[in-house]
């Protein structure tokens, strides 16, 4: 049976600028850059390639265990303050997004039956799918972060108004911790998506 990897708990920084003339809000949209990275396996039998994925497999640095795949994301989030003449306002809020997936790929050769391959091309199809979504969790969340710091209303002063800011982008990264951990407990770690080998 595979064992199959949730995102990895995610890390958010906080940056802020200084004063800015006020724009009206966008609809959030982070900038998402997603990396997938592969690693080879080989074998000429569904039980080898197993061991194959137990033994090279990504490592969960939470866990300290290896799984077939890791998906990590990151989400950093940056402000610009506006004086209202009364207090601090956030001008502007954007986010970036970086989800990395790492995911076997299999090093085929003469050997390899044409089964295999096809059957673990399908797993890593699935498990690609499976993978994304918790990639889709860490995008979402930057969305409501982005969507949520712009919304905040005014403080006494910018100190304060960027502790507002980070304490509600930490909390909501929070939140997206416990989704990812929901997102795997719904799948069976992708399982009811068909990424199970063999």
């Amino acid at each position: 049976m595979g064992i199959l990897r949730r995102a990895l708990t995610m890390v958010a920084v906080s940056a802020s600028m200084g004063a800015i003339v006020a724009t009206s809000p966008a609809a959030a949209e982070p900038r998402v850059t997603e990396t997938v990275e592969h690693y080879d396996v080989s074998g000429t039998s569904p039980l080898e390639l197993r061991k194959a994925l137990n033994q090279v497999g990504p490592v969960d640095k939470t866990e300290g265990r290896r799984f077939d795949a890791v998906t990590n994301w990151f989400v950093n989030w940056r402000y610009t303050y506006q004086n209202t003449g009364q207090g601090c306002a956030i001008a502007s809020a954007t986010t970036d997004v970086k989800v990395n997936i790492t995911i076997p790929r299999l090093k085929a050769d003469g050997a390899t039956p044409p089964a295999m391959r096809q059957a673990f091309d399908t797993y890593t199809s699935n498990l690609l799918v499976h993978e994304k979504g918790h990639g889709k969790i860490g995008i979402d969340i930057a969305r409501r972060i982005e969507d949520g710091i712009a919304k905040l209303p005014a403080e006494p002063n910018c100190d304060r108004m960027g502790q507002v800011a980070n304490q509600l982008g930490q909390a909501l990264i929070k939140e997206a911790n416990k989704q990812d951990i929901e997102y795997d407990a719904k799948t069976d770690h992708g399982a009811t998506q068909g990424a199970r080998y063999p």
